[in-house]
């Protein structure tokens, strides 16, 4: 894989694009400084109506040997691994993306062969698997809404807020998250908890999720339930 000034890739540059690529983005870096934006210290929301969202955390974008790796995308995984937690503690339904893809699919013009439907890559890391009571929704492209049944089972559930995290933040957060918005979900997103395959991609979503689509953001720490079910007690864990 072609290596980038920060240390991360472009896996699409090849051969003598690669340098060209680089001269791109040492004037990017040197002309572009993305605004600041507000990140809350905690973030409070309704257990009934909050629907965490895990976006592509698949052995292909997350693991050593994936063909699409996004190289900070485990160090997300305790993170997320909180959310989940206080997710299942809080009765907070759980909604996993599964990027899925077949021979033929336009995408891989686009990327390297990825997710390929049944392969190891395609599957979700083990570390935050899906629970019994969980929903997995498989989706050909890079937005949840797109294709699939999850804008009606969220208002079956009643839910108006999602937090998202996972990967990649300009890709499937970001596409998902301007698709909330739009739809008039409330939208939070945990920093700690989403990757990028560069540190100007992952600082652009956040600053346009919170400019353009009035989302809050704050860290997998900072997302607290204001009430809880079964007797238990407001948490953040």
């Amino acid at each position: 894989m072609a290596e980038s000034r920060a240390g991360n890739y472009d896996p699409r540059v090849r051969g003598d694009d690669l340098r060209q690529a680089q001269a791109v983005r040492e004037l990017w870096l040197m002309k572009i400084e993305v605004p600041q934006y507000a990140i809350q210290d905690e973030v409070w929301v309704d257990p009934a109506k909050t629907a965490l969202v895990v976006v592509d955390m698949q052995n292909d974008f997350v693991k050593r040997g994936g063909s699409l790796l996004v190289p900070d995308a485990e160090a997300t995984v305790p993170a997320i691994g909180r959310l989940l937690k206080l997710a299942r503690l809080n009765g907070i339904r759980v909604v996993y993306s599964q990027d899925t893809h077949r021979r033929g699919d336009p995408e891989w013009d686009i990327w390297p062969e990825h997710c390929r439907e049944g392969s190891w890559g395609w599957e979700i890391v083990d570390e935050v698997a899906p629970g019994v009571e969980d929903t997995v929704l498989r989706k050909a492209r890079f937005d949840v809404f797109y294709g699939t049944p999850f804008d009606h089972l969220l208002r079956l559930w009643g839910v108006s807020t999602l937090v998202i995290c996972g990967t990649v933040a300009n890709i499937g957060v970001l596409c998902t998250a301007a698709s909330a918005a739009l739809r008039r979900y409330s939208v939070v997103l945990p920093r700690d908890a989403i990757s990028a395959l560069e540190p100007f991609d992952f600082e652009a979503s956040m600053r346009q999720t919170v400019f353009v689509f009035a989302g809050r953001l704050t860290t997998a720490a900072g997302v607290r339930c204001s009430e809880s079910v079964s007797g238990l007690p407001e948490s953040g864990m």
